[in-house]
This record gives C-alpha cells, sequence and structure tokens, in this order.
C-alpha cells in the first residue's frame, strides 16, 4: 500500500467521522425549544438562558458546519485530493482549546480524532514529498 493510499484513507476516515460526530451531537443534543424558537422568542429576546444555550448547541453551533467539511473530506478523498494541511491544524487547535475549556469528558475528546487524522494525513504526505522530491534530485 502506497503512502498516498495510506493518507486517502485517513482523509476518508476523517471525513466519515466529521459527519458522525455533528450527527452524535444533534441526537444527544435534543431539545423542547423548537417550537419557542420556530415562534420568535429568539428574534423578540424572550428567549431563556437555556433555550438560548440550546440553540447554540444546536443548530446556531457547529453541526452543521462539521457536516459540510466532513462532506468536503470525503469528496477530496474519493477524487484522490487532499484538504490543505491547515484544515486540519485549524479543527485540531479548535477542538483542543475546546477540550482544555471544557475537560475531557466532554463530547470534545472525541471531535479530536477527525482533525487529528487530518494532521496525520498531512504530515505523511509532506513527507513522501520530501522524499520524493529528493530521490529526484
Amino acid at each position: 500500500m502506497t503512502t498516498t493510499t495510506r493518507t486517502h484513507r485517513l482523509d476518508r476516515t476523517a471525513g466519515v467521522l466529521l459527519v458522525a460526530v455533528a450527527i452524535i451531537h444533534v441526537v444527544f443534543t435534543m431539545n423542547p425549544y423548537w417550537p419557542a424558537w420556530v415562534g420568535g422568542e429568539l428574534r423578540d429576546g424572550t428567549a431563556s438562558a437555556e433555550s438560548l444555550a440550546a440553540f447554540w448547541a444546536q443548530p446556531g453551533g457547529f453541526s452543521v458546519v462539521m457536516v459540510l467539511l466532513g462532506l468536503m473530506v470525503l469528496r477530496a478523498a474519493g477524487r484522490g485530493e487532499r484538504v490543505p494541511g491547515y484544515v486540519g491544524w485549524g479543527l485540531l487547535a479548535w477542538v483542543g482549546l475546546c477540550v482544555v475549556l471544557v475537560g475531557p469528558a466532554s463530547g470534545f475528546t472525541l471531535a479530536l480524532v477527525p482533525p487529528v487524522l487530518l494532521v496525520a494525513a498531512d504530515v505523511r504526505a509532506r513527507a513522501a514529498g520530501r522524499a520524493y522530491r529528493g530521490a529526484r534530485v
């Protein structure tokens, strides 16, 4: 198995996990506030602190973006392409900060896996590129 194949496998796994973590987040943060939100409590400022927290944990949070990012990573991997390295590093920094702030007993610990895979794929691809360029010189 070539390094490129392993790298795309890491990217593909990261993409699947990004989608899965986002879906798990939505399922575990289901709440009773949807009718009030649709009724306008967020727009008119009458939402309770609990309702606002639930909003930022669900539709106003990262789940939709994580699904879209996961699908983008899957599409790139399926085409034999990689997402830029800064995507994995940026996600790793963001999720790592959240783990530090919220604690390791949170769901953010699970969310560390996809960016670690993306970073590993980036490091592996860069190393393979250096080795290849070195062999041609």
